[in-house]
């Protein structure tokens, strides 16, 4: 009887470990989402040559990476349809 109660101790432990992890890969994922339309969104017409160049390539890296994004079909397969 204790060591059931032990395995499933156990078991309610791991979940609630994994449910943290899912958590916090949420939280990370929502404040790259958001420091990415902060990104997009800011205005550089108002900066130096040197800091707008930094801030242009900040904004492709961000495009190249929500642009080749591995979550499901490729945002580039149009491209393929047209060269066959």
């Amino acid at each position: 009887m204790r060591i059931e109660i032990d395995m499933t101790t156990q078991e309610d432990e791991r979940a609630i470990q994994v449910e943290y992890v899912k958590e916090g890969e949420c939280v990370r994922n929502e404040n790259i989402e958001r420091k990415d339309r902060e990104t997009l969104a800011m205005d550089t017409s108002h900066m130096s040559p040197k800091t707008k160049q930094v801030w242009k390539l900040e904004r492709r890296d961000v495009m190249r990476r929500r642009l080749f994004r591995d979550d499901g079909p490729s945002s580039t397969d149009w491209l393929n349809d047209q060269n066959h």
